[in-house]
């Protein structure tokens, strides 16, 4: 009987410290979760971007689109529809032209084409303990002709 009495209540410590341990497992597997899909999002972003930047526009004629006044807003409109903060986001659109103006990238030039761009989004992530990160992702696609 007396044994008895010294372990009244353990089980009740061991679940408090095992529920501990699974909220926190739960919250961790939460928190990734929501980076992993703002990460997916703004690559998903990245990739229309960059395949916009590249492509002829309408007309047969190779005329590409600027990236400030046609591309960037593209970006941020998925960005504004995947219910992230655009303004939030840091936006890089580089193309071969911005590298070295001299390369004759509309069309390309046949054989190795240098030309291309490649579009950067970075977006700030706040965790809910852990702190603050930033998810950035990239994307290069080669013009088409």
């Amino acid at each position: 009987m007396k044994e008895q009495s010294k372990e009244k209540g353990a089980e009740l410590v061991e679940t408090a410290f095992v529920i501990l341990l699974f909220i926190i497992l739960v919250l961790g597997v939460f928190e990734f979760g929501r980076a992993y899909n703002i990460y997916q999002n703004i690559t998903s972003a990245a990739r229309d971007g960059a395949r916009f930047a590249v492509a002829p526009q309408k007309g047969g004629t190779l005329n590409y689109p600027n990236k400030d006044t046609e591309v960037k807003p593209l970006i941020e409109g998925f960005l504004q529809s995947a219910n992230l903060d655009p303004s939030a986001a840091s936006i890089n659109i580089l193309t071969a032209q911005n590298v070295d103006p001299s390369l004759n990238c509309t069309p390309c030039p046949s054989g190795g084409c240098p030309c291309g761009t490649t579009v950067t989004v970075s977006y700030p992530f706040s965790f809910l303990f852990f702190g603050n990160l930033t998810i950035s992702t990239s994307v290069t696609m080669r013009n088409e002709a």
